[in-house]
């Protein structure tokens, strides 16, 4: 694959993410419960607001394929991945929002379960987009790709 080859996969795959986080916020926003003064609910729908912010300065910030360029998407692809293991995947917070929604009762814990269905839905984009980018910086800094197709003519044999 060339550097052009990888940049598209790239792009495909922050597509892909971009869907998955736009279901996430959706839920996690629009879909709460009409009396939505849950604090904890509150700060979940906000970290969705976030993690999608990341991922739309992520996909402007992909216009050449240079260095600089994916650099800058890295970067915000890995922000938006903390904030999403850290902050709404990690034990505490899970269980924090589980038994905030279960005390609230009424509608907080379906609410819920449908925002960790999303966030499931989340995770196999945001792996992809990670090895993306990786498999971009390979291309870009060595020339080779990583799939083994390519041909590394820098190594002699001794």
């Amino acid at each position: 694959m060339t550097i052009e080859d990888r940049r598209t996969a790239l792009h495909q795959a922050l597509r892909a993410l971009w869907l998955a986080v736009a279901e996430l916020v959706l839920n996690a926003n629009d879909d709460q419960p009409e009396e939505s003064d849950l604090a904890s609910a509150e700060h979940a729908a906000q970290l969705t607001v976030e993690i999608q912010g990341r991922l739309a300065e992520a996909i402007a910030a992909q216009k050449e394929p240079t260095a600089v360029e994916l650099a800058e998407v890295d970067r915000l692809v890995r922000e938006a991945s903390l904030i999403y293991w850290r902050d709404l995947r990690a034990h505490e917070a899970v269980s924090r929002l589980r038994g905030s929604t279960r005390r609230r009762g009424g509608p907080w814990p379906s609410w819920w379960s449908g925002v960790e269905q999303s966030l499931e839905r989340c995770e196999e984009p945001l792996v992809a987009a990670g090895l993306a980018i990786g498999d971009a910086w390979h291309e870009l800094v060595t020339g080779s790709s990583l799939t083994g197709t390519g041909t590394n003519t820098s190594r002699r044999s001794s």
